[in-house]
């Protein structure tokens, strides 16, 4: 996790009842500001403000942001933010931005938000538990936190874990992703709760983020040579353009043959910047299959077999081409594998090394 300014201070100066309104809701509302912008104030209504310690925060508008980069598979930590309501009494809601198009890590990334209104360590109400990308989702039209009013000069706590897991994350080195966390505050007098409401009821809508690909048109073709494929090698494909495919992670056979790999699409030898794939078609080999392989024992699957669910592959007597989605669509494959079939009148199956794989984008 990116480091950050440690134990950030945010303050909400307040100067009337319905003042700084415009968010919505009613009564008197605090909009977050940095305390060197604008200093507490005082009028008849009182004075609001929110202080909010975090050890790697950043500031980011009317709240916080944490940055995830250079995780490894495996790596985890815990966050935890100070909340103290300064002056008068208030009502407290959060709202998550919505996520990206396209964040891989996103939605890799688990994460567990937990609400403590007694700051007590490792306890408090879990409030989502998932993958980053969905808590985004589940609080982008905002959550308030406190069952009732929290008392001037009170602290919370809310706690953020978060974990990469350590199986199928390879493939992620080197992506960065955020998590931006915007606060309001209500000053609670002379605002009953039935006069209550969400001031981020009219904040943008990102229920249904999938990006949009209307049409899925072929780039073009790598050719995958040699058979045996390393992390970091790189294909050119066959188009307009300097496109490449670079495998992430790869799966081999016994005698090396590469079967599976996870590929993220280049242009001009960067990720960024790159369409998103909608589809490949991954083909194997041999062109020709000779019968006397057919007892070879490089020629089986491994003991975990290929990934279930994969159409079968290839383009030769071995396999046939196996057609895949990326759903949603990304500049990086997942892992895809060519099928095993079975060769010769043995009934022995052959899973062949990739030969060539089609890449289809989003236009």
């Amino acid at each position: 996790m990116s480091d950050g300014f440690s134990r950030r201070r945010i303050l909400a100066g307040i100067s009337g009842v319905g003042a700084l309104g415009a968010v919505g809701g009613a009564g008197t509302h605090a909009v977050l500001n940095d305390s060197e912008q604008l200093s507490e104030s005082t009028a008849q209504a009182g004075t609001l403000g929110l202080e909010i310690d975090c050890d790697s925060c950043t500031q980011n508008g009317n709240g916080v942001a944490f940055g995830f980069d250079g995780l490894e598979p495996g790596a985890s930590g815990t966050e935890t933010l100070e909340i103290t309501v300064e002056g008068n009494a208030a009502r407290l809601w959060l709202r998550t931005d919505c996520p990206p198009e396209v964040d891989p890590l996103g939605a890799v990334l688990e994460v567990t938000l937990r609400y403590d209104p007694a700051c007590r360590s490792g306890s408090g109400d879990t409030l989502f538990d998932g993958s980053l990308n969905d808590l985004r989702l589940a609080f982008a039209d905002g959550l308030r936190l406190d069952d009732d009013c929290i008392d001037g000069d009170e602290t919370v706590c809310l706690t953020l874990e978060w974990a990469l897991p350590a199986d199928g994350s390879d493939g992620l080195a080197g992506l960065s992703s955020d998590l931006h966390l915007e606060f309001f505050a209500q000053q609670c007098r002379h605002v009953s709760e039935a006069d209550v409401e969400n001031p981020f009821a009219d904040a943008e809508d990102c229920s249904d983020p999938e990006p949009a690909c209307p049409d899925c048109e072929e780039l073009g073709k790598a050719d995958i040579v040699p058979d045996s494929v390393s992390p970091g090698d790189r294909f050119p494909i066959e188009a307009e353009g300097d496109y490449e495919l670079e495998a992430l992670t790869v799966t081999n056979k016994p005698d090396g043959d590469t079967v599976c790999a996870n590929f993220r699409l280049l242009l001009d030898g960067s990720e960024d910047g790159a369409p998103r794939i909608c589809k490949v078609v991954v083909r194997g080999g041999p062109p020709d299959h000779d019968s006397s392989e057919d007892d070879h024992p490089g020629n089986g699957p491994p003991d975990n077999g290929p990934p279930s669910g994969n159409p079968p592959g290839g383009n030769g007597p071995a396999s046939n081409p196996n057609e895949i989605e990326i759903h949603p669509p990304s500049t990086r494959t997942g892992e895809v594998c060519t099928e095993t079939t079975e060769a010769g009148s043995s009934g022995n199956e052959i899973w062949p090394a990739i030969s060539n794989v089609t890449v289809y984008i989003c236009p």
